[in-house]
């Protein structure tokens, strides 16, 4: 083998790596739960409303939710949340919709700027909270 494979056959190995590494640091989970809680407008949580969310796959999906959102650009101007959610130390507020298929994040205490999340992410989301709310109307 010449300098020059090798040297190839060097590169490649250290680019598979630092790809790999990437991947596992930008889909890497780092909690092991979220709390959601139903909101009666901003800052009022709905009492008995709280639930503790554990499976790891739910857990993922909020993650995902929230690291791939989109920023928004603009004033917001919304309506009062319906949800709230922790993961791990920061909390959000959650707009989801069935009818629309859309979701907008909030993070708190930013209260400027909204994300919207992916119509996929949406659907997985309010697979959870239907499950976790007894399959009860989620939000229109």
């Amino acid at each position: 083998m010449n300098m020059k494979s090798r040297n190839l056959i060097v590169s490649l190995v250290i680019i598979l790596f630092l790809l790999i590494s990437v991947l596992f640091f930008f889909f890497r989970v780092t909690d092991n739960q979220v709390i959601v809680n139903k909101m009666s407008g901003f800052n009022e949580v709905l009492p008995d409303s709280e639930r503790v969310i554990v499976d790891k796959g739910d857990v993922q999906q909020f993650t995902y939710a929230v690291r791939f959102a989109d920023k928004q650009q603009g004033e917001v101007d919304i309506s009062a949340p319906p949800f709230k959610f922790t993961l791990g130390k920061k909390q959000y507020y959650l707009w989801i919709s069935e009818t629309y298929s859309q979701g907008t994040l909030m993070k708190l205490p930013n209260t400027g700027t909204i994300y919207k999340i992916d119509e996929s992410r949406v659907s997985k989301l309010l697979k959870i909270l239907h499950k976790k709310y007894e399959n009860n109307t989620v939000i229109q």
